[in-house]
């Protein structure tokens, strides 16, 4: 398990997991190897399935496998988790035909998933890290931590160069010098946690702060003082910063990258006489299908984050987003979300005394628009004859366009039939709306979306997109909306939903103010931040007969001058 090729990982997992004052024994001289033989004939035989680490590896025949299980185990339990949308089948498959490779591994799936770029794994992302750490821990690897931090520490470049010839693949044969010197790199690498320490002196009014003393080529030390006192206190931060590079950078070369996956690509052709499981995919149900739907659910899903990141606080678009803010458009998708809500409220307004700022407290609201933006997607791309209609193909049409089908041309009854299949509230009235938006129009929309410096869409640019849809929503649908009448069983049911909504709501709020107050008191260098919409809300397990909720929320800086922010909250 690791970021360089399996062997390269076996390596170096093994020397990371020895002892501190590990040091690897020269080889001993000629005559003593004789005396050591001869002792050894002369004593008692040895079993013959026995094991020393004196006389080498062990015969046993259930050893290797108890070792191979785990690796197989954590190898599919990375791949399942840094995609999200592979079956432990199809994990299995891609691993066989990178020879074990996880890098490699994860460049196949791209390149079948159709990504907009083809990238060996990141070691310096959360979500990399997440998955080697689930990955270890799956396969109950003694130190799971320990494993992350060999391949997400940076290694002093100097350092690094001197162990590269005999990690990369086809390199020299491994010396004692040579494991002596992985044993001292890693060592260092490990000692990264005790750069900085602090002991509270008795009394409790000092402290003293020991800070590692790095050379210049190895890292650098900071110590800032605010410009302005925190609750009466004045901050000083410290700062220790590694210089260096990963382990995993070794092998990032882009043509290096391009030839492996040309490699790869001829390797599986070869073996499986398909392409990835494109070929061997049996109609819309497959798991190649499932995988690419999967997959655009999540590029769809982060086109709304984006939309919540933009957008300031007390818009009130939130009930016509989930209601009909739906991706696809003339425009970009991020684009399409905003201008279709703008569009919706305007044509069909709540009553004034239903008018208020809405949270999102159940996932699945958010599920249904984003599977629903991807229908009225994938009816655009029927429309055009020459995408087919197989939805296999329909969907890699959307993956390598990334979902964004504004370089297209559509009439108004693919638009009208697109928003039909999305189950648009308002299907005819919507294709005839984003038919009708001319390409001056389009550019004013593209000019007014632009965010400012601090990645917010202004109130007044949005004052002007609904300014300028009003004026063409009006020869859309002059009538006014009518309103829904309700049975008394459905008023009922109506009143205790809207109950525990606003139960939530309050509950949540006051809870989530009390943790960003806390959040600034412990991070008193960023701005000050203040809830500005919550997106999602899941019902944890049970601690103490408590619930415990998990919490995705958008917050602004109450200066306004930074951007907004996704954070992710636990309640108890």
């Amino acid at each position: 398990l690791g970021l360089m090729d399996p062997v390269t990982n076996i390596i170096l997992n093994t020397i990371a997991h020895l002892p501190q004052d590990f040091r690897a024994n020269p080889p001993l001289p000629h005559d003593c190897k004789r005396r050591r033989r001869s002792k050894r004939l002369a004593g008692a035989a040895r079993p013959r399935d026995s094991w020393s680490s004196h006389i080498g590896p062990t015969c046993r025949r259930d050893t290797w496998p108890r070792d191979a299980a785990p690796s197989y185990l954590a190898l599919r339990r990375f791949m399942v988790r840094y995609f999200g949308c592979l079956s432990e089948e199809q994990a299995t498959q891609y691993l066989h035909w990178a020879g074990a490779d996880l890098a490699l591994a994860v460049l196949l799936v791209e390149h079948d998933l159709y990504a907009a770029e083809l990238q060996l794994p990141d070691p310096a992302t959360e979500r990399t890290q997440a998955a080697l750490m689930c990955a270890a821990t799956c396969a109950s690897h003694p130190a799971p931590d320990a494993l992350v931090r060999l391949h997400t520490t940076p290694v002093p470049l100097e350092r690094l160069h001197a162990a590269a010839p005999f990690l990369r693949p086809g390199g020299p044969k491994l010396t004692v010098d040579d494991v002596n010197t992985l044993v001292d790199l890693l060592r260092y690498q490990c000692s990264a946690l005790l750069d900085l320490q602090v002991k509270l002196l008795p009394g409790g009014r000092e402290a003293v702060v020991y800070c590692r003393n790095l050379k210049p080529d190895e890292g650098k030390l900071e110590i800032c003082n605010s410009t302005s006192s925190v609750d009466g206190f004045d901050v000083v931060s410290i700062k220790v910063q590694r210089h260096g590079d990963l382990f995993a950078s070794m092998r990032s070369d882009p043509q290096d990258k391009r030839s492996m996956i040309s490699t790869l690509l001829a390797k599986a052709a070869k073996t499986s006489r398909s392409r990835g499981l494109v070929e061997s995919c049996n109609g819309d149900a497959c798991e190649y299908t499932e995988s690419l739907r999967m997959r655009l659910h999540g590029v769809i899903h982060t086109f709304y984050l984006k939309v919540f990141i933009m957008l300031p606080p007390s818009t009130g678009l939130i009930r016509n987003i989930l209601w009909a803010g739906h991706c696809y458009g003339p425009i970009d998708p991020v684009s399409n979300i905003i201008v279709n809500s703008i569009w919706h409220s305007i044509v069909y307004p709540l009553p004034l005394s239903e008018i208020k700022e809405y949270h999102i407290i159940d996932t699945l609201s958010m599920l249904r628009v984003e599977v629903r933006s991807l229908e009225g997607l994938m009816a655009l791309v029927r429309g055009n004859s020459k995408s087919g209609c197989l939805t296999q193909g329909v969907m890699e049409h959307l993956s390598r366009k990334c979902c964004d089908l504004s370089e297209e041309t559509h009439t108004l009854q693919q638009f009208a039939a697109a928003a039909a299949t999305a189950q648009h509230p308002q299907h005819a009235a919507l294709g005839l709306f984003l038919a009708s938006v001319t390409p001056d129009v389009l550019n004013d929309l593209r000019r007014l979306l632009t965010t400012d410096t601090n990645g917010v869409v202004s109130c007044e640019s949005l004052g002007k997109i609904e300014h300028l849809l009003r004026q063409k929503a009006v020869t859309l649908d002059p009538k006014p909306p009518k309103v829904a009448k309700l049975c008394e069983e459905a008023k009922e049911t109506l009143v205790k939903m809207k109950s525990y909504y606003n139960r939530m709501k309050l509950y949540l709020g006051s809870e989530l103010e009390k943790l960003l107050r806390k959040y600034a008191s412990e991070h008193p260098r960023e701005p000050k931040y203040v809830l500005s919409v919550i997106y999602g809300v899941v019902d944890g397990s049970k601690s103490l007969d408590r619930e415990c909720y998990h919490v995705n929320f958008v917050a602004a800086s109450k200066s306004g001058t930074a951007g907004n922010q996704l954070f992710f909250a636990k309640l108890n």
